[in-house]
């Protein structure tokens, strides 16, 4: 509900159309509903029911359907496209390991880690690489937007950028144990100066 990257911007919108239309069809349907509850029967019976019951059978159960699913599916597409699919040069290349129930974040070309701490310069492309040491965990900072399953028999890569600083919680959203809860990494994007500042630190 407050985007602080591209990505997480591109899901906020689908999730701003996706609730307006949700309350658009609610509330035709329950102006119908209304309607039909309260109308006084009418004495002249309808000359063709039958034409009737498929105009409404066509309208509600097709048509709109048919209106509300395009709009949907056109607009999933467009935030689709804003999710990288592949690192873009120059990106910064995180490794990041789920244990139960922690973080191992490792920045490979630095030669730093981290426990429980993702530090992110802003304006600049983040590569996650995500695996896990035991069960399937899932990695997800929701400023940041993006989600992704961390598996044990494999790596994904998630793209992430920072538009300003802040501090962030990324959560386990995949059970994975007792601890699952408690499973949570502190996310701070800051000024490349300061990123380069905390790495120099911790080297």
């Amino acid at each position: 509900m407050d985007p602080q990257g591209p990505v997480a911007a591109a899901i906020d919108e689908l999730w701003w159309l996706m609730l307006g239309l949700g309350i658009a069809v609610f509330a035709v349907f329950l102006v119908l509903l209304v309607i039909g509850l309260v109308r006084e029967p009418t004495e002249q019976a309808d000359a063709d029911p039958q034409r009737r019951i498929r105009r409404w059978l066509v309208g509600g159960g097709v048509v709109l359907p048919l209106v509300v699913v395009t709009v949907v599916f056109g607009a999933t597409v467009r935030a689709m496209q804003a999710v990288p699919g592949v690192a873009p040069p120059g990106a910064l290349v995180v490794e990041i390991i789920g244990h139960q129930w922690r973080y191992e974040v490792g920045y490979p070309e630095e030669g730093v880690t981290a426990v429980d701490e993702l530090h992110l310069p802003v304006g600049r492309p983040v590569a996650l690489h995500l695996t896990s040491a035991d069960v399937i965990h899932s990695f997800w900072v929701p400023e940041l937007g993006g989600k992704l399953d961390m598996l044990p028999d494999g790596t994904n890569v998630l793209v992430l950028q920072a538009d300003r600083p802040g501090q962030y919680t990324a959560r386990c959203a995949e059970f994975c144990g007792l601890g699952h809860a408690s499973m949570q990494l502190d996310v701070v994007a800051e000024s490349p100066e300061a990123f380069a500042s905390w790495v120099a630190a911790q080297q």
